[in-house]
């Protein structure tokens, strides 16, 4: 892949991204601030080194977030905010899911597949 591509994605949709190599498989850890400053990383986990798999492991990553469950779970059992501030958490988790789609849809420009945005702007969606 073309790392300093995904680099430069991940800067512009604001995120820093670290790549290490486990056990053969290449770990990105993406990692952001939520709205309210709270530190917010997930890792997409790629085996066969493909552009295509690495968007995939993010919008899986996306589709797998139900900010009110996150923000309950994550934010407020792990005391990163007061569960007064629920209603800013769960915001907080929104705007994540949202960023990370953002991110998806730009990584999948690289791919040379059709791009994510262009099927929302195509069926009315955008």
């Amino acid at each position: 892949m073309v790392e300093s591509k995904i680099y430069g994605i991940a800067t512009k949709n604001g995120w820093n991204v670290f790549v290490s190599i486990k056990n053969g498989i290449r770990c990105y850890d993406f990692h952001r601030k939520t709205l309210s400053g709270v530190p917010f990383s997930f890792t997409a986990e790629v085996k066969d080194d493909k552009i295509c798999s690495l968007t995939n492991e993010v919008v899986s990553f996306v589709d797998a977030i139900n900010p009110a469950t996150c923000a309950k779970e994550w934010m407020i059992k792990s005391g990163a905010m007061d569960s007064s501030w629920y209603l800013q958490a769960v915001a907080d988790m929104e705007d994540i899911r949202n960023k990370a789609w953002l991110l998806a849809c730009d990584l999948s420009e690289l791919s040379g597949k059709k791009p994510f945005r262009s099927a929302f702007t195509k069926n009315g969606l955008n």
